[in-house]
């Protein structure tokens, strides 16, 4: 049991320093130029470079450089919320000037919207692309088509996280792979999350055996436990792990141990999405504006909403002027819930615009 507290406090405690550092965006930085204020302005460049390389993958950032020079960095100015110039000096006919600067990079700043707007970030905070391998055996014999790991992919997707993919790795036991081979599974996949663990489940017998009178029930019964660790290719760490056990009844013993595995799956899956939520800042409710000629049809997409898989809640937060604003409890990408809406309705929905963390429609 100190062992199990010891594990869960340092997840605790890992997972505050992540969101610490995901939510820093105040930073010291340095900028040269031929007079003080093109160093002013390269400082403030550095600022912004700095905040963003926070944000993004180095696969992206490579990708998307061109739209980035052209599109962020050349309006770095427009970023910074506020910045103390703390050094100024002029040597050799070059200036240098450090600054202290505040980039907010908070759902729905500016630079968090600019990104989103071009295609940078929105894959990569709200909708990661993530990789599973829990296989499973059975006492003694591995079990085809693994339940646990089915089931934990099924969680994942009905949060809201469509880049979800089974995988195989070389190792015989995934869960004893250490942080450079997860990293290299990361490379090898294309992949912002690699889950990795193992499923075992064994049978318990006749159910009945336990009740007064011992009688025969004709059932079978089995219960199982999933292991497994979460690796962030971003930070390099593997950042969550745990196990999780579940129980099962069937007439047939590989029936009982399918549903024993995909019930401890389920339980995994769903630990790894409240952990990927909020390592990627995605507890933040989704905002929903619907315009619409009156209030009858703006209601008729509330009920859209809430049947989204992965919703959790829908609440109207204001109206008016045919104006409805929604705050949706979904821990996947917006893009990805204004897709899964048009496939749960037969209302004419027209979207307007997608941000961080806004969805602006219009319903006919």
């Amino acid at each position: 049991m100190k062992k199990i507290t010891k594990i869960a406090s340092l997840i605790v405690t890992l997972l505050l320093l992540l969101s610490a550092v995901a939510l820093a965006n105040k930073v010291t930085v340095t900028g040269t130029g031929t007079t003080a204020a093109q160093a002013e302005n390269e400082a403030l460049r550095n600022a912004v470079e700095n905040a963003v390389g926070v944000l993004v993958d180095s696969k992206t950032l490579v990708d998307k450089n061109m739209v980035l020079e052209d599109q962020i960095y050349t309006q770095s100015r427009g970023f910074v919320t506020n910045y103390t110039v703390l050094d100024r000096k002029q040597s050799g006919g070059a200036w240098q000037v450090t600054i202290e600067a505040t980039v907010d990079t908070e759902p729905n700043s500016k630079l968090m919207n600019e990104l989103t707007r071009l295609g940078i970030i929105d894959v990569q905070l709200r909708n990661p692309r993530i990789a599973v391998c829990v296989p499973e055996t059975h006492i003694s014999h591995r079990i085809p088509d693994p339940a646990g790991e089915t089931a934990i992919i099924k969680a994942l997707i009905d949060a809201g996280f469509s880049n979800v993919v089974a995988v195989k790795v070389p190792e015989s036991n995934p869960l004893n792979m250490n942080a450079g081979s997860l990293g290299r599974a990361a490379n090898e996949f294309g992949v912002d999350i690699v889950i990795v663990g193992e499923a075992f489940s064994e049978g318990a017998g006749d159910p009945a055996k336990y009740l007064p009178g011992r009688q025969s029930s004709g059932l079978e019964a089995c219960r199982a436990r999933v292991e497994a660790k979460m690796y962030i290719a971003k930070t390099g760490q593997i950042i969550a792990a745990d196990g999780k056990y579940g129980s099962g009844v069937d007439n047939l013993e590989n029936i009982a141990a399918k549903k024993a595995l995909a019930t401890a799956g389920k339980s995994m899956g769903e630990y790894f999405v409240a952990q990927i939520t909020s390592l990627y800042l995605s507890r933040q409710d989704v905002k929903v504006i619907v315009y619409g000629s009156d209030f009858t049809k703006i209601k008729r997409v509330q009920t859209t909403i809430e049947n989204v898989p992965g919703v959790k809640g829908c609440n109207l937060a204001e109206y008016a002027g045919g104006k409805g604003v929604y705050s949706v409890m979904y821990g996947g990408a917006p893009q990805a819930l204004w897709e899964k809406m048009q496939t749960v309705t037969s209302d004419n929905l027209d979207l307007v615009e997608v941000t961080y963390n806004t969805i602006t429609v219009r319903v006919r």
